[in-house]
């Protein structure tokens, strides 16, 4: 039996919409540009999203979200 690590499921969504919810609470939606091994994420395009409603609060372009504050990513 196979067991594919949460970072492979990364490399797959490389370049496509993903969803990334902080330890804080908010939730960011964007294009995945870069990631690596810790999980160290650079979106383009970002959204900070409501996280009740998922409407937009505001642009925010390109971001890097640091992985330590990733509580868990959603692919699109």
């Amino acid at each position: 039996m196979s067991r594919e690590l949460p970072i492979s499921h990364l490399k797959k969504a490389h370049g496509a919409e993903i969803t990334v919810r902080l330890k804080n609470g908010n939730e960011i939606k964007g294009k995945l540009l870069v990631y690596d091994d810790m999980m160290n994420l650079v979106l383009d395009s970002a959204k900070e999203l409501d996280p009740e409603t998922k409407e937009v609060r505001r642009n925010m372009g390109t971001l890097f979200i640091r992985g330590n504050n990733v509580l868990f990513i959603t692919l699109e």
